[in-house]
């Protein structure tokens, strides 16, 4: 079976690199709905169709999950995201052309290294 790889999607301003501050990728609304052109859609289950797990809100795009902080409260914002990639060969292309539209960086971390 293929190792699962995890990432973080972050947004770090360009002059901010080497431990700059993040900056907000959007409210949960706004996030969501910029992941939904990307075919990133929550399951249906839960009070906000995005999942039952206390405190985490998941969405699944085409070879990965996305996992937001928060239970979907649409005015709340999300400094961050986990992207746990199920399939590589369906998810890289798809989170690169996110990242790209979206001026999101992809974090690794395990060595902190940031890319996208």
């Amino acid at each position: 079976m293929a190792r699962k790889r995890t990432i973080v999607l972050i947004n770090q301003p360009a002059g901010a690199a080497g431990g700059g501050a993040m900056e907000p990728l959007g409210t949960v609304g706004e996030v969501v709905e910029g992941l939904g052109r990307f075919n990133v859609a929550g399951d249906g289950s839960g009070p906000r169709g995005m999942g039952n797990a206390a405190g985490m809100s998941v969405l699944y795009g085409p070879g990965f999950i996305v996992e937001l902080p928060g239970d979907g409260d649409p005015k709340s914002d999300v400094m961050q995201v986990m992207v746990t990639i199920t399939d590589e060969d369906f998810a890289w292309p798809v989170l690169s052309r996110m990242c790209k539209d979206r001026k999101w960086k992809m974090m690794d971390p395990d060595s902190g290294r940031t890319f996208g």
